[in-house]
């Protein structure tokens, strides 16, 4: 019978590339490159770069990032918050080709730094800062977008930072604004934003229609149509200049390709190109691990990105954009957003997102140059508002004080400075309070006692730094005489050395006032550590450990109460359907092999899962689980590694488990020939366990319990199992009893008889597998099928 095979761990993982949405990583490509355009050319402009080498970052960060990286959803390209950077650089290195060989440089080492694992920076900043930095995003797209509703597009760069756009302060952008008011963008950001807030209702994420059209594609449609309407009404009316996209549009193949430049190799022995190349990857990298891991934290599958891959993907994104003539790239938040909303699920998005780009100046840059900005806006608004909904500032506040405060501190940090800066602000706030929750619940005490005395249990936590020193040796201190201190790291990941040292240096004071102090510690070490403190008897260790049993109980007991307060009332509730026979020797709980809650399944176990018709034990718990518990399934479960079965091949020392274990020999010799045809010994072990399971489906299929219920045609299905104990996985053996039985029945039952083999009536009980049954007078024998033309009784 084939066999299941185990899905491979490349397939196990949710994968990056799938090309079941391809529909909707469509949409989010096209959405996002639609925003992308104008940003690209913005950020070129205020960096003092040539306006395509935004373009080219934007082309290589879809496309070379898009097919390298990892990240299912993340979108790379220029970003504002290097704008700093390259203005400073281009200012000590004096031309942009000097730039880009700065910026090969920071490429590789990006790589390095990819290679020296260094992405794990990313894992020590608490999710509440990232949804911090996420929320204060949205409220910066908000603000800054309520220029380009007014019709004032003068500035296109969308910063990161509040209060620097320019040089200038926001309330001074908005009265500029307000002075140039345009009633024509006003129009056409309200229609847009109506536009996608019709989208949004259930209705139309209903109809097949509405739903397959994206709703940006529909916003900038219908801006560059209102834009033509306002043109034919009075051509004073019509958005112009900066009021709409300037993709640079060359006239030849000639002036496209000079678009394109190369580093100044020149410069390659210049110190200041070093400088700058480090600050690059710095920055770009920081940008890029807080992207990805903000963007993980929006991703709807709930995927995360290798964070060393990902470096690695950006200075390979960030070489070939310096070779090409581009600007330094990250991966950017606001375009992996729009993608996701727009229904991004996989890096087929951006591969979109950089394919359409390169497309946009080679084919159809005039028709780009089309789209408003205020059509624009209110997807980025719409965006913006996803980023900073209210119910994630309701959901942190009712989490704590612990959740919230290092949430707002991050929101507003990043408002009044810039992103870095905001996120380490943010970060430090979230550090206190990680440092004050370590201090506080890095050990718990409790006071027990046993047999009259009295004992005291510290349990250290996961993580217990010098920090805890303090508290822990006051409670020491304090300890009154003849007391047993049971101090239980078990749990403990990391004891700070100077902690170990002060419980050590107790353990000498302690014994001048008859304290017992037993320190427990994780792993292997845990019986070595009982046992080798002199002053605690056998006796004395082998009682902590079981005490440890109760302890253990209480924390099982807290963990289910703390997920379902009401687990225990549910589990005493449960029904059972199933009827488990497994093996002793198996020591994963069927709940846990299974997914199924406690009392779903009721269970019974003995060496080697056999079913004998003298096992009273067995025969009581089969009658009342199918008369009583009214079970529908009955499943014998073996296992690989039994070593019920393996003793049964290997002793033949008389016993009791010797004894017990003669079934299982029965069945190795009724199938020997099979057995014997294999060509290692594990191969023979792992094939009589199979064969062990199915005997025993056939035994429980004779007994009376189960052939009376099938007489009152009672519901009643046997199953054969065989567990992997190496792999934790379940094999069906697909035995069908009844099939096998009318098998035999009608084709192999013959009486020996002087005249040959006679078939006999009546009906067999007998499993196919017992090739000789008395009857009293002469034996019953199952032998192979006849000929299909042979006479009767010839075989």
């Amino acid at each position: 019978m084939p066999l299941p095979t185990r899905m491979s761990t490349a397939a196990a993982r949710t994968k990056t590339w799938d090309f079941s949405y391809f529909k909707s990583d469509l949409q989010g490509g096209l959405v996002s490159f639609l925003v992308a355009v104008p940003l690209c050319l913005g950020i070129a402009l205020a960096s003092g770069a040539p306006l395509f080498a935004g373009i080219i970052a934007g082309i290589v960060g879809g496309v070379v990032v898009g097919a390298l990286s990892r990240s299912a959803v993340s979108i790379s390209g220029p970003e504002a918050g290097l704008i700093l950077v390259v203005v400073s650089s281009l200012e000590a290195l004096g031309s942009f080709g000097a730039l880009q060989l700065a910026l090969c440089i920071a490429g590789v080492m990006q790589i390095g730094l990819g290679i020296a694992k260094a992405g794990i920076i990313s894992n020590f900043f608490p999710s509440s800062v990232i949804k911090g930095m996420l929320a204060a995003i949205g409220i910066i797209l908000i603000l800054k977008q309520l220029p380009h509703v007014l019709g004032y597009d003068a500035d296109a760069v969308e910063s990161l930072a509040l209060f620097s756009w320019n040089g200038g302060e926001l309330e001074s952008l908005l009265a500029h604004a307000v002075q140039e008011f345009n009633p024509t963008a006003l129009v056409i950001a309200l229609a847009s934003l109506a536009v996608l807030l019709f989208w949004e209702r259930p209705m139309c994420r209903r109809n097949a229609v509405l739903a397959a059209i994206p709703a940006a594609l529909v916003v900038i449609v219908l801006g560059v149509a209102l834009n033509a309407a306002a043109a034919l009404l009075n051509p004073a009316f019509a958005l112009a200049g900066t009021h709409l996209v300037q993709l640079p549009v060359p006239q030849s193949a000639a002036e496209f390709m000079q678009l394109f430049t190369l580093p100044d190799f020149s410069q390659i022995t210049n110190p200041k190109i070093y400088s700058a190349a480090f600050a690059i990857a710095l920055v770009a990298s920081l940008e890029a691990l807080l992207a990805v891991e903000a963007t993980d934290e929006l991703d709807p599958l709930k995927r995360k990105t290798p964070t060393n891959h990902e470096l690695k993907a950006q200075g390979a994104g960030n070489i070939v954009s310096g070779l090409l003539g581009g600007l330094p790239l990250t991966s950017v938040i606001v375009r992996s957003s729009v993608s996701i909303n727009a229904g991004g699920r996989t890096k087929v998005a951006a591969l979109v997102h950089g394919s359409f780009l390169l497309l946009s100046v080679l084919v159809f840059p005039r028709l780009l140059n089309l789209v408003p900005w205020a059509a624009l806006a209110a997807i980025l608004l719409v965006t913006g508002y996803k980023l900073a909904r209210v119910s994630i500032f309701r959901q942190h506040f009712q989490a704590g004080l612990t959740e919230f405060l290092p949430f707002i501190v991050t929101i507003a940090a990043i408002l009044l400075t810039d992103l870095l800066i905001g996120i380490g602000v943010g970060a430090a706030v979230g550090l206190f309070f990680i440092l004050r929750e370590t201090y506080k619940n890095a050990h718990l005490f409790q006071h027990y006692s046993v047999a009259g005395q009295e004992h005291l249990r510290i349990n250290l936590g996961e993580h217990v730094s010098f920090l805890n020193k303090a508290s822990i040796m006051t409670v020491l201190k304090d300890i009154p005489m003849d007391t047993t201190v049971e101090i239980d790291g078990t749990n403990s990941i990391y004891i700070d050395r100077d902690v170990l040292s002060a419980i050590e240096n107790f353990r000498e004071t302690a014994r001048q006032r008859n304290i017992q102090l037993i320190f427990l510690r994780k792993g292997d070490d845990y019986a070595h550590s009982i046992a080798a403190q002199p002053h605690v008897s056998t006796k004395e260790a082998d009682f902590e450990a079981y005490y440890k049993l109760f302890q253990n109980n209480r924390d099982w007991v807290a963990e289910k109460l703390r997920r379902n307060p009401r687990f225990f009332e549910a589990t005493a509730q449960q029904s059972p359907k199933f009827l488990f026979v497994g093996c002793s020797d198996n020591h994963i709980a069927v709940s846990e092999m299974t997914g199924t809650a406690p009392g779903e399944v009721f269970v019974h176990r003995n060496v080697a899962n056999l079913v004998v018709s003298t096992d009273l034990n067995l025969a009581s718990v089969l009658h009342y689980a199918v008369e009583t518990l009214h079970i529908q399934h009955i499943i014998v479960c073996g296992h690989y590694g039994c070593r019920g079965v393996k003793t049964a091949m290997q002793n033949t020392e008389p016993g009791v488990v010797s004894s017990w274990l003669s079934n299982v020999r029965d069945v190795m010799r009724r199938h020997a020939h099979e057995l014997g045809a294999l060509e290692t010994e594990d191969e023979r072990y792992r094939r009589l366990v199979e064969l062990n399971v199915i005997e025993q489906v056939y035994n429980l299929h004779q007994s009376p319990t189960v052939q009376q219920a099938y007489a009152r045609e009672t519901p009643l299905h046997l199953h054969g199992w065989v567990y992997d104990i190496h792999g934790g996985v379940i094999q069906d053996l697909e035995v069908d009893v009844r099939r096998d039985f009318a098998e035999y029945d009608t084709i192999f039952r013959y009486q020996v008889a002087p005249e040959g083999l006679r078939r006999l009536s009546g009906q067999l009980h007998q499993a196919p597998s017992i090739y000789s049954v008395s009857t009293g007078r002469s034996p019953i024998i199952a032998i192979p099928p006849f000929d299909g033309d042979a006479a009767l009784g010839v075989p």
